[in-house]
């Protein structure tokens, strides 16, 4: 043979090269060896090589023994059959296994199979790669992501234990919304759009008939969304029951007063007095009271206006300048009361923040009340069911400016026409 200078190699020239590739073959079978992965090389249905985590995982001392001792040729023959969908099998779609892998190698999705041994269930995530030359073999890799599945599977079944609650939850949530009869028994057209961010939200609308005559409806925001937020709602419910259980019949209905008594009892019941207590929850929000035959409606907000339509003029009555039941809120505090004469037509809006604030736009900016009025300007003509569908549109365009754009927090806004 011919060196690469054209001089004839000698003998030494041989050896010398021969106990280079030696050298070579047995560093690469210690890098093997180190490895805590299985790493074997096949042509995918015979087994020509593995290392050393290979013959601890099945407790032999060489392929030629897995070979005899198993009855198998192949890796590829101990995976197990009854493994979920999608997990690797030896033929996949009439692919032998290991060229199914390599030609998908550049997909984002995780290549498993399942070993059983020992009556026990390995899963493993398998790459693989063609190897140098023309004999067709190629090297796969077995990582052991046994616990990590696991893991996750512990994960996912607390997911869906959770997610199933809260979903249970939301039914006992939306049981406290109102029977819309009770809108038809007194008024001639209505409309109400409730929609929590989460499963569950920190926004309710409730509603009593105290006689044919007599009606108080709130509109209310409690403190954040999601699970907290419907904890704080079923306070609210809790407290509404007793309230309206407590009203005489010949007594003076005062939004403004109830108001009061729910600021006093949410800081009593949530340990609230003081400034240094842990917890800080409470509502914002507006409670009418109306009457059907003196025609009139009383308002009182707390952070929540009441917006209506009058011989074609929009007025606004804004809330007063302080929330219900939170450490800082004032024990004491009295809330505005408005009283407003009212006569067929008149069309009533009442909205928590949610909606008002939400972003969007071109620049992002919150929606705000000056749209809000234009919405109520423009359409308030239009039968309530029409209105329900303008605002939510225009809710839907607005969120839509901005790309990835997530709701800010619950929406509630209810109308209604005299």
């Amino acid at each position: 043979p011919l060196s690469a200078s054209g001089l004839v190699w000698d003998i030494t020239d041989i050896k010398v090269a021969q106990e280079k590739v030696e050298e070579n073959r047995l560093f690469l079978n210690i890098l093997l060896d180190s490895q805590e992965q299985i790493i074997v090389t096949t042509d995918g249905l015979s087994l020509l090589n593995a290392n050393e985590s290979f013959m601890k995982f099945y407790e032999v001392d060489s392929v030629e023994t897995f070979i005899r001792e198993y009855g198998m040729n192949c890796i590829c023959d101990t995976f197990n059959a009854n493994a979920p969908d999608g997990y690797i099998q030896k033929f996949m779609d009439d692919e032998k296994w290991i060229d199914y892998i390599i030609a998908r190698s550049s997909s984002d999705n995780t290549h498993k199979t399942m070993i059983t041994r020992n009556n026990v269930n390995y899963i493993f995530s398998v790459t693989a790669a063609k190897l140098p030359g023309n004999k067709g073999l190629k090297s796969a890799v077995f990582t052991n992501i046994t616990a990590l599945e696991i893991a996750k599977q512990e994960v996912e079944a607390i997911h869906k234990h959770t997610r199933e609650s809260i979903e249970y939850a939301s039914i006992i949530q939306g049981a406290l919304i109102p029977d819309n009869q009770i809108f038809r028994n007194f008024f001639q057209d209505y409309f109400a759009i409730w929609h929590p961010k989460d499963i569950v939200g920190g926004d309710i609308y409730l509603m009593n008939e105290l006689n044919e005559d007599e009606l108080i409806l709130m509109v209310i925001d409690c403190t954040g969304h999601g699970v907290p937020g419907a904890f704080v709602t079923m306070l609210v419910k809790a407290i509404e029951r007793q309230l309206m259980a407590n009203i005489h019949k010949d007594e003076t209905i005062s939004p403004a007063k109830i108001l009061s008594i729910f600021n006093r009892s949410i800081k009593n019941l949530l340990k609230q007095e003081s400034i240094d207590s842990v917890s800080n929850a409470g509502f914002d929000g507006g409670i009418i009271y109306y009457n059907k035959k003196e025609k009139i409606i009383k308002f009182s907000g707390a952070e929540t206006a009441l917006f209506y339509m009058e011989d074609k003029e929009l007025k606004t009555i804004k809330g007063s300048r302080h929330s219900v039941g939170y450490k800082k809120s004032d024990a004491n505090f009295e809330f505005k009361e408005h009283t407003i004469n009212v006569k067929e037509g008149m069309k009533f809006y009442c909205t928590t923040d949610g909606y008002l604030d939400q972003n969007g736009g071109e620049k992002g900016f919150p929606f705000g009340k000056r749209k809000f009025s234009e919405i109520i300007e423009e359409y308030h003509n239009e039968p309530m069911a029409e209105q329900q569908e303008i605002f939510l549109y225009k809710m839907l365009e607005y969120e839509k400016m901005i790309m990835n754009n997530d709701r800010n927090d619950d929406m509630t806004v209810v109308g209604f026409c005299i």
